[in-house]
Parts: C-alpha cells; sequence; structure tokens
C-alpha cells in the first residue's frame, strides 16, 4: 500500500466538502448549489439507462426529485477513496436517504460511485452512479410540535 501525501489529504477533505454538499443541497432544496457541484457535461445514472446529462438538465432533475417531497435527509458515511490524482478522482461513497412525502417515509440505502475534477476553485461530480442497496417504504407520523422543521424553499 502506498503512504497518502499530504496533496492527497488535502484533495480528499475538498472531495469530502464535494459529496457533502450535496446532501446538504439536496435537503434544503438549494438547486443552485446542487448544479454548481457537476461539471458542466456530468451524467447522473440511476441505473437501467436512466441517465441525466449536463448541468442545466441535472438543475431540472434536482427540481423535480426535491420537490416529490415535504423533506428529506441523506447522509453520506464511509468515503473510499479508490483513485485520487492531481485532477481526477474516483469515490465510492456509502448513503441512506430519507424521504417525506407527508402520508409515507422513503428509505433508501445503497452507495454513490463517482468520478471527480478539480475545475480550479472545487472538485466537480463528473459522473455519478446512484447504486442503491434496498430501499423500504414505511408510515409518516407528523413532526412533534415542539421542532420546526428546516427550510426547503421552491426554487422556481
Amino acid at each position: 500500500m502506498t503512504r497518502v501525501t499530504p496533496e492527497q489529504l488535502v484533495a480528499r477533505a475538498e472531495i469530502a466538502d464535494t459529496l457533502n454538499a450535496y446532501s446538504r443541497g439536496v435537503d434544503r432544496r438549494d438547486i443552485d448549489l446542487l448544479a454548481d457541484l457537476f461539471t458542466a457535461d456530468a451524467t447522473f445514472d440511476y441505473g437501467h439507462g436512466n441517465i441525466t446529462r449536463g448541468r442545466e438538465n441535472l438543475r431540472g432533475l434536482f427540481v423535480a426529485a426535491t420537490g416529490k417531497y415535504t423533506a428529506t435527509s441523506h447522509h453520506v458515511s464511509t468515503i473510499n477513496y479508490v483513485r485520487v490524482d492531481d485532477e481526477t478522482a474516483s469515490t465510492i461513497t456509502y448513503v441512506y436517504a430519507f424521504h417525506d412525502t407527508g402520508d409515507a417515509h422513503f428509505h433508501v440505502w445503497g452507495c454513490y460511485e463517482d468520478e471527480l475534477v478539480d475545475d480550479g476553485d472545487r472538485w466537480r461530480i463528473a459522473a455519478r452512479r446512484v447504486r442503491p442497496a434496498g430501499a423500504k417504504t414505511t408510515t409518516s407520523e407528523a413532526l412533534p410540535d415542539r421542532f420546526e422543521r428546516y427550510a426547503r424553499p421552491d426554487p422556481s
């Protein structure tokens, strides 16, 4: 096993910032942030040929996908740095995602398989493959009155 260089540690931290920002962007419906995390020609692959290409098309995907839910909570945990070079990287990141429709909770767990590029001002996702390991739907319960849900503005 080759030792990690200080430059690679910085790159890993910056890559983790990008991956974590995706969760924040989805959960807060921050479409501008989400779009900025991807390269202009990025691909987003849900599987079975369901691929969205290009930042502007991704923007539409994010508006539609985040609009289905009253709340979401995405959690990335283990980030495997498969490869980190000067300007490109490959990661596999494990994810658990909670989605509330108001009537039901949809839970998904699996991983993001990402190809990233150092775009100068930040690491951006050039290709994302979403690969679930499982999913489950449960009934929804009202949020107790003592809590105030975080804002999810309508991006339109």
